[in-house]
């Protein structure tokens, strides 16, 4: 026998005799979705994360309650986080989060949706929009935490489209925000239901 082939042999003993009481020679442990996963390999582990992450993908798209699940364990959104930034508003931004909430179906509502709802001029839009992105960078989030925005062309004709995020949604379905969802969207917010 050559030196190499000994070796092998040695090291495929002492690998077999390790895993049958239970230890491992060379392993890799890694959490996903809060489950405790091993692999024998660093590149048996890269594989079998990847397949957990198709599966997870195929699970998001068959159950959206499990997509849901999955936003609510990803979001910035906690309650306290929720609260602190709706408590932080002023007039003009609640009553645009309510236009939002209000217009948040599939299609979302233009820039020029908002404000006529809120009977003002789109300038003064951007300005509520300028100042709602100061407070979420106050609080450590971004603007795409709470709102994506589509923007179309037609000519030289530039339509921006609003969309509330999902799990800025959910949040709010949890916290049983706004009270009145079918009310007004220009009344101020009540301090007597909040957290």
């Amino acid at each position: 026998m050559t030196p190499n082939l000994v070796l092998d042999d040695t090291l495929r003993y002492l690998y077999i005799t390790l895993r049958k009481v239970g230890a491992h020679l060379v392993g890799v442990k890694f959490i996903h979705n809060g489950k405790r996963w091993e692999a024998d390999t660093p590149e048996e582990a890269i594989q079998l994360r990847k397949q957990l992450e198709v599966e997870d993908l195929q699970r998001r798209v068959s159950d959206p309650e499990t997509a849901d699940w999955h936003l609510r364990q990803e979001s910035p959104w906690t309650p306290d986080v929720f609260w602190n930034f709706i408590n932080s508003l002023q007039l003009r931004q609640l009553n645009l989060m309510r236009v939002l909430w209000l217009n948040n179906g599939m299609h979302g509502i233009t820039s020029t949706g908002i404000a006529k709802a809120m009977h003002m001029h789109e300038t003064k839009l951007a300005g509520t929009l300028s100042g709602l992105s100061k407070l979420l960078k106050t609080m450590g989030l971004k603007p795409y935490d709470l709102y994506s925005v589509d923007t179309a062309w037609s000519g030289k004709e530039k339509t921006r489209t609003f969309h509330l995020q999902r799990s800025f949604c959910l949040a709010a379905e949890e916290a049983g925000w706004p009270e009145e969802k079918e009310g007004t969207a220009h009344a101020p917010a009540t301090n007597d239901k909040r957290k």
